[in-house]
């Protein structure tokens, strides 16, 4: 069976994006279009296999993402418009464990190897996407990285207690499988070998996927030199490489994101006492809600409107840090209203360890001075639309060019990459995004699978490793869904992509599908009034208007008297190009 599941089978539409946004929502809004109603299908058929090859079609990292992805995907779910959303993320979490646990054997794809070789720099989310790509595509790819492991970010920056190391070398191990070759220990740029190297080599192309690992500091008296404060990347990477020493008695990590809230529940689990100083309030926070409530439940104490002015120091250690007090004033150009320091309000916070934690960004001292690469106001790499850069054959993506992302963002930048360098490398036009895609429209049968109650589920809860038994251990928190939780959780989707079918010339324009729809999908309309006022009973100059958008696929309509309604499944597949070597080869 062929990795892809192009059915060969099918009517062939061009679609507009903007229709895929407002019907198959979740697929749409997740960065790499990965096929979410197709996978959690599949999920509540018990067809684990088949659903984690559906994943890695268009994600290559489906185990890490089960653990670490925001899931924006859940915030366009339709199921959250009346319920709560479906669970994708957790979904996607317990199949990966399931083909993981239970060793689970996949074909190793067969590939028509060509000549060209690319180098990739950089072995995080965006490289190895592209890596991944290049080689299914039959590129010889090579990835140099310099550190000792592979990752990037991944591995060196998230807790273990959140994204198990296993986990992130089981999704790199299918990418090794297509025959991609990864040099640890070898960093590119001065005083080394350079990109120009690369290219001199016979490189046909070069992927610039560095990321931003270099954390931005808070420009405070005392902050320069002083023996406890340190930067959340660089602690995150200790911890990570096995160091676990406590940072300190008092440890104050400065900021509000994700990686303020991952270095202060790390340093929780060594530490008596840990405070997060962030200069909005809680609301504001731009890290994710249920990881803030995490580290609430784990004892971490937040210093809300209150901004770092100076580290207070002594026999050059840190001993404490001058804040002061802050009001929300009138929104900034982000639309968040703007903090602002209130007159005589600085009070001192007693610690001994300061975590900085305000942002990242890319060091890009590798590419030498004068490199001549375009560089954006926020220090990032300048690309095009299909990121080029401005140096003939040399592309970048992921952090690099978008500043601190997630995982999935930079995956979908990966595939954005493999396809223009593809492109590059055949002499072809660079295709630019486009508003048009094309997707196969297959008869489906569903409105008669629909089970019972799917309107009543309520959304299955994972269950946690309890706090108490957190503190001082490294243990993976969130368990996981049971087998007979995700089955359940599965059926509360509402299948999105398939999309509402009416033969209107046979239609008798009855009225039945609209009087029996709850969420007026169906309308019948009389086309020689021009209020088009819905009426049950129209003349015989009426049609059918379908909303799409707003069906839930409940099937109460299915009970056509005539027998013109039924359902056609929407399949887009995003990375058709990309696993067409693939496709006509594997076994």
């Amino acid at each position: 069976m062929g990795q892809t599941t192009i059915p060969k089978k099918g009517v062939r539409a061009l679609l507009d994006l903007d229709w895929l946004q407002q019907n198959i929502r979740c697929q749409h809004r997740c960065p790499a279009h990965m096929d979410v109603p197709g996978y959690i299908r599949l999920i509540s058929q018990g067809k684990y296999a088949e659903s984690y090859k559906l994943m890695k079609e268009t994600n290559p990292f489906p185990a890490v993402c089960g653990y670490i992805c925001p899931h924006p995907c859940e915030s366009k779910c339709k199921r959250g418009d009346f319920d709560r959303p479906v669970a994708i993320d957790a979904l996607k979490r317990f199949v990966t464990d399931y083909i993981f646990k239970n060793k689970v054997k996949l074909p190793v794809p067969k590939i028509v190897r060509r000549e060209e070789r690319v180098a990739i720099v950089g072995a995080g989310p965006a490289g190895l996407a592209a890596a991944n790509d290049l080689a299914g595509m039959g590129y010889k790819v090579t990835v140099f990285e310099k550190e000792s492991q592979v990752g990037g970010m991944m591995m060196w920056a998230i807790p273990s207690y959140r994204l198990p190391r296993e986990q992130i070398m089981f999704d790199v191990s299918h990418i090794l499988a297509r025959g991609v070759e990864i040099k640890t220990n070898t960093p590119i740029g001065k005083p080394g070998k350079t990109i120009s190297d690369l290219l001199k080599e016979g490189y046909k192309s070069v992927f610039l996927a560095v990321g931003a690992q270099k954390g931005k500091r808070l420009e405070i008296p005392g902050e320069e030199g002083t023996q406890g404060v340190m930067d959340c990347l660089e602690f995150l990477k200790n911890v990570n490489a096995g160091d676990m020493r406590s940072p300190g008695k008092k440890v104050a990590v400065i900021g509000g994101g994700n990686s303020a809230i991952d270095a202060a529940r790390t340093a929780q689990r060594m530490s008596p006492e840990v405070y997060i100083v962030y200069r909005r309030t809680r609301e504001e926070m731009p890290a994710l809600a249920w990881e803030i409530e995490e580290a609430e439940h784990e004892g971490v104490k937040f210093h809300y409107l209150a901004a770092p002015v100076k580290v207070l120091t002594e026999d050059g250690k840190v001993k404490g840090l001058e804040c002061i007090k802050m009001k929300m004033g009138k929104p900034d150009n982000s639309g968040r209203r703007r903090p602002e320091p209130v007159p005589n309000s600085e009070f001192v916070i007693e610690t001994d360890c300061i975590i900085t934690a305000i942002s990242q960004e890319s060091d890009l001292k590798f590419l030498g001075d004068n490199h001549g690469f375009e560089v954006t106001k926020w220090g990032t790499i300048a690309v095009d639309e299909t990121l080029m850069t401005n140096k003939k054959g040399v592309f970048a993506g992921g952090d690099v060019t978008l500043g601190p992302s997630t995982v999935i963002e930079c995956i979908a930048l990966g595939h954005l990459a493999a396809k223009s360098i593809d492109s590059y490398i055949r002499g072809e036009e660079i295709q630019k995004p486009k508003k048009k895609v094309w997707v196969t429209l297959l008869d489906n049968n569903e409105f008669n699978l629909r089970e019972e109650n799917y309107d009543a589920i309520p959304r299955e809860k994972m269950q946690m490793l309890p706090v108490v038994d957190r503190q001082g251990t490294f243990n993976l928190v969130e368990l996981g869904l049971t087998e007979s939780q995700a089955k359940v959780e599965a059926l509360r989707c509402l299948k999105c992509d398939l999309n509402i079918n009416v033969e209107t010339n046979e239609c008798v324009l009855c009225g039945r599908c609209s009087m029996v729809c709850p969420v007026g999908a169906l309308k019948q309309v009389d086309v020689s009034d021009e209020s088009k006022a819905h009426r049950p009973y129209v003349s015989e100059d009426g049609i059918v208007i379908k909303y799409t958008d707003v069906c839930i696929r409940c099937g109460n309509c299915k009970d056509c008297p005539v027998n013109v309604i039924s359902l056609k499944r929407v399949l887009w597949k995003p990375n058709e190009e990309i696993n067409k070597m693939i496709e006509e080869t594997e076994e």
